[in-house]
């Protein structure tokens, strides 16, 4: 991304006074009005004299006139974005991984810059705008209700993490109050990475108490030969039902069909429960397990 130098203001783009303020308007994250920074005369680009403390005011204001007056930037949306934030996440995950700290530094900022300009983009939206004050807001609201003592003097004092986090699912449960009830592999996006996908589903099967035994040896256990073909059949396990005989080729894609076939099954078992699945015993859940082909 290379926005163009030189200076000028678009008339027809109306200024704001970019303050973000938390609900009590007691604390101002950042700034990007007129004058910020010392040093800022007339003809000056965005971030002229800019102090290292408003670096993100900076970011904002300049990712403002990337969008309005890149090529490639302004035809970018939503949607076409989406490959480089994927990219962009594995890139800061090798980061942590390598433990260099300016690339972590780096990559940091390549994530920033894909909030910033998303939150661009939503500025243009027809209906049900926003920008980044809005992003920033969200994020504030939430932490009010679900972590609220972190919004006071004394903050998490006398809370230990299980303490906060039985704070937080509560708060997280009564947000939903009155919504139909979520199923347990509800709201996971299916196009994450298939280990992750498999790690999400598990934890949420664990959580509602589904039985080990009923998870299948190739949730838990990955077999890769030396030619990288991923094997679904476990020697000395059992056939753990559909697409357990096939090699696809892709640990990629056949590890995800391991993970989508037990989703199926365990959205039907929670189907034919008589309880909910956050009260179903053992008992239940092997009750409603469907039956496997022989």
């Amino acid at each position: 991304m290379s926005p163009e130098s030189g200076s000028g203001s678009d008339p027809h783009r109306k200024e704001r006074s970019a303050q973000i303020h938390s609900a009590d308007v007691s604390e101002t994250l950042f700034s990007t009005g007129p004058g910020v920074g010392a040093g800022a005369g007339p003809g000056a680009g965005p971030g002229a004299g800019v102090g290292a403390g408003d670096r993100l005011a900076e970011a904002v204001e300049v990712m403002a006139r990337i969008r309005r007056d890149g090529e490639w930037e302004a035809a970018q949306t939503h949607a076409s974005l989406l490959p480089y934030l994927l990219e962009e996440s594995w890139e800061l995950v090798d980061a942590v991984v390598d433990g260099d700290r300016d690339e972590l530094v780096s990559e940091l900022g390549d994530l920033l810059l894909q909030v910033l300009f998303h939150a661009a983009i939503g500025e243009e939206r027809a209906e049900g705008a926003f920008d980044i004050h809005d992003v920033a807001g969200a994020l504030l609201d939430k932490l009010r209700r679900r972590a609220p003592y972190w919004f006071t003097a004394d903050g998490a004092v006398g809370l230990d993490a299980a303490e906060q986090d039985r704070l937080w699912q509560e708060a997280k449960a009564a947000e939903r109050a009155g919504r139909p009830p979520r199923g347990v592999v509800d709201g996971i996006p299916w196009d994450m990475p298939a280990l992750a996908l498999g790690q999400k589903v598990l934890a949420r099967a664990r959580s509602a108490g589904v039985p080990d035994e009923l998870v299948p040896a190739q949730m838990t256990v990955i077999h890769v030969d030396p030619a990288g073909l991923f094997h679904e059949h476990t020697a000395g396990r059992r056939d753990d039902g559909p697409g357990a005989e096939s090699e696809s080729g892709s640990a990629e894609v056949a590890y995800r069909q391991v993970v989508r076939t037990f989703a199926r099954d365990l959205r039907e078992a929670e189907s034919r429960l008589d309880v909910a699945a956050a009260d179903a015993s053992a008992a239940d859940w092997h009750a409603a397990w469907p039956a496997r082909p022989a």
